[in-house]
């Protein structure tokens, strides 16, 4: 029977999923049957013969390794290959699977390649072993279900070298399977008890660079780079002396022409005795552990400067407060803030002030020690943590650093403009009661500084609290209660387009501005963060909404052509009953139904951190005929597991794996990805912060739907719309 007519037993609780998995299988030449649960799947296995099975790890009821056990109770590894199929990473979840009986292992949804190469290396090795099952001799005691008795190794090692089976490989049937383990892609090695290598197929050889002579009795550690080795034969021994179970580590292999890649190696042994070999898949997962490592760095750093982000800061002075308060230790705490930032930005342009910020990162960067952490915390705030630092050495390195800002000269197109910084500094010591109470100290002390007069550091004191508190908090709320009480916010929208050949009318995102007290135009970056901070987040959304209607409703010759207008909401708004019935209420006042119109967008953060009341929510107003999308997807990376408990309609692809598209493949790879699986769920998707026409190119043949960002469109005033 050739793979391409192979039987799989798909089993999942999700019907989305099990539609998915057959038709992208059956497209590929296999027989498909599918299971919504465990007592389905025995029941299937028990009237029909199946080549392979791939089983839902979590299933209500009786779960998947409920399943695997009492599939392993009748039928070995190798009579009957199980792929679990998990939704997370989860390397508990994972490694009990493994142990019970799987053979392997992907997390769901997956990309089809991967997918379809290990479903294919599991036949080429089940087939593979049961024509070395039918070469042995028979055993005077039958071997145990999943053993194998083999020749001696000479015989095997004759048999098996050259990367071929043809010696052993007669019948049509064999050949086929031949076939398809020299051209599985991924490497596969054979190797003997002293860690020879003694077969390795086609694809192997040629993936790695090497002729089959040069891979003849090589003891495979060699194929490791030096510094895994060691590690490498403490692993690959231990397969034998577990010979029961599955073995999977992932290690840095290095090929002929010297590039280094990690792969993801899967390890069992087949036979007993001295006869026993060892089976190892090797699938290359360079570019998913770049990926990883880029994702994780991404969640660390703040992407402008490339400092450590807020929430690493946290994470480091929260371990800090637990040193000072179980060891008696002293440490420092200082909140920067560049004074008139905000003229620069307005007056040079946001590209001019992303550059003052970079410089400024850098000048810090030079005065504090190795040991300190500088921070971005946000807008134009800095955070620098002094371990191991009294308030008296803290003090020396905070004035050396603003006398460090103090002497240099910012110049924008030939324009030079003096930097200074106000700063807040805190003592970290057992009277520190954590993390939040450690940044609201250093912030008042900021705030104490500025309304001191600004270029100037202020130490935190117990005994001001009060007054500076009151000064530092209401600083940021009474400008937006005035700006809210005196009508100074306003609108724009900017366009999203369709990148398909689909006329679908207009589809816009409004976004809100605020007037200061002389007019000037401020930015949501500069005074959002604050509303989210002192509770005001909610009545911005409150006015957006109401004016967002309100400006529809004036116009209804409009309506016919628009297709969607998307209205953000913050996280406090997003599942409140307050704010619900507040959105319920606008969309009944008189005059044109505008609930088909709107799409509301909500970040991952938001939508996931109560996703029981964020379904409520969605759930009520979809019914009124609104739509969702969820705003800075993939930013967390956790969503992809609740992102079919939520009823979004989009996905807005986050705009930092969007921008460096045009010279970043792992971005183009993280678009992809998402894109396919928004698809999967029946999602369409926007990609953000398209800022060139390389980058919607590309878009557009990944099959993105639509696209947002400066190439299409800066926002500009409702008030400029085209009648």
């Amino acid at each position: 029977m050739a793979s391409a007519a192979a039987s799989v037993l798909a089993v999942d609780d999700n019907a989305t999923i099990r539609r998915a998995i057959a038709m992208r299988l059956t497209s590929k030449g296999f027989n498909v049957v599918t299971a919504q649960d465990g007592p389905e799947a025995l029941a299937a296995v028990a009237n029909q013969t199946f080549d392979l099975v791939l089983l839902d790890l979590k299933m209500p009821g009786m779960g998947g390794d409920e399943v695997l056990k009492k599939l392993r109770h009748r039928y070995s590894g190798t009579q009957l290959p199980i792929i679990m199929l998990a939704a997370s990473d989860d390397k508990n979840d994972i490694a009990k699977a493994l142990e019970l009986g799987a053979n392997d292992y992907i997390v769901k949804p997956g990309d089809l390649p991967a997918l379809l190469a290990r479903i294919k290396t599991q036949l080429a090795l089940k087939h593979s072993a049961e024509h070395l099952l039918k070469q042995s001799p028979a055993p005077a005691i039958a071997p145990a279900v999943g053993e194998l008795s083999l020749p001696g190794s000479d015989a095997v090692s004759a048999r098996l070298f050259d990367g071929t089976w043809s010696n052993i490989a007669h019948s049509p049937d064999e050949q086929r399977y031949h076939v398809l383990y020299d051209n599985t892609p991924m490497t596969c090695f054979t190797v003997n008890q002293d860690l020879e290598i003694l077969s390795a197929n086609r694809f192997g050889l040629q993936f790695l660079g090497y002729a089959a002579r040069e891979m003849k009795s090589r003891p495979i550690v060699e194929l490791y780079i030096e510094a895994d080795r060691a590690l490498a034969e403490e692993y690959l021994h231990g397969v034998f002396e577990q010979p029961d179970r599955l073995h999977r580590w992932e290690l840095r292999r290095h090929k002929k022409n010297g590039d280094v890649l990690w792969m993801r190696e899967t390890a069992r042994v087949i036979g007993r005795g001295i006869d026993a070999l060892l089976i190892m898949t090797c699938e290359d997962i360079d570019d998913a552990y770049r990926l990883a490592e880029k994702l994780a760095y991404h969640a660390t750093h703040d992407e402008l400067t490339g400092l450590p982000n807020r929430k690493t800061l946290e994470e480091r002075l929260g371990r800090v407060i637990e040193s000072a308060h179980s060891e008696s230790s002293q440490h420092a705490f200082a909140i920067f803030d560049i004074d008139q930032f905000k003229i620069i930005n307005d007056t040079c342009g946001h590209v001019a002030g992303d550059e003052l910020l970079k410089q400024t990162a850098r000048i810090l960067k030079n005065i504090v020690r190795k040991r300190d952490t500088l921070a971005r915390v946000g807008g134009d705030e800095f955070g620098i943590l002094l371990e191991d630092c009294s308030l008296i050495q803290a003090n020396a390195t905070i004035a050396a650093a603003r006398h460090a800002l103090d002497s240099f000269q910012f110049e924008w197109q030939g324009t030079p403009h003096r930097v200074s910084a106000s700063v807040g500094l805190v003592a970290i010591d057992q009277q520190c009661d954590g993390v939040t109470s450690a940044m609201s100290m250093a912030d008042t002390a900021c705030y104490a500084a500025k309304d001191a007069g600004r270029n100037r550091a202020h130490v935190y004191h117990p005994d001001n609290l009060m007054v500076v508190s009151r000064r530092g908090e209401m600083r940021w709320a009474t400008r937006i209660n005035d700006a809210l009480r005196e009508d100074r916010f306003e609108l724009s929208f900017q366009r999203i387009v369709s990148l398909t050949d689909e006329d679908l009318g207009d589809h816009y995102e409004l976004l809100i501005r605020m007037r200061d007290e002389r007019g000037a135009l401020i930015m949501p970056s500069e005074f959002l963060p604050a509303a989210e901070r002192y509770n005001l987040a909610d009545k911005i959304d409150r006015w957006v909404i109401e004016h967002a209607l309100g400006w529809l409703r004036q116009y209804p010759e409009r309506l016919p052509r628009l297709h969607l207008c998307a209205i953000n909401l913050s996280g406090q708004s997003f599942g409140d009953d307050g704010m619900l019935q507040f959105i319920l209420a606008q969309l009944d006042r008189p005059g044109p139904h505008l609930a088909a119109k709107l799409c509301f967008e909500v970040t991952e953060t938001a939508a996931i951190s109560d996703i029981v009341n964020a379904g409520r929510f969605i759930a009520l107003l979809n019914a009124r005929g609104c739509q969702f999308a969820l705003d800075d997807f993939g930013s967390g990376f956790a969503s992809f597991a609740y992102l079919k408990k939520l009823p979004v309609d989009y996905l807005k692809i986050d705009g930092s794996f969007v921008r460096e598209m045009a010279h970043d493949p792992i971005d183009v790879g993280m678009v992809r990805s998402i894109n396919e699986i928004g698809h999967l769920m029946g999602k369409k998707t926007i990609a953000e912060f398209v800022e060139s026409r390389k980058v919607l190119e590309i878009l557009r043949a990944i099959g993105v739907d639509y696209a947002q960002g400066y190439d299409i469109g800066h926002p500009l005033p409702i008030t400029s719309y085209p009648a």
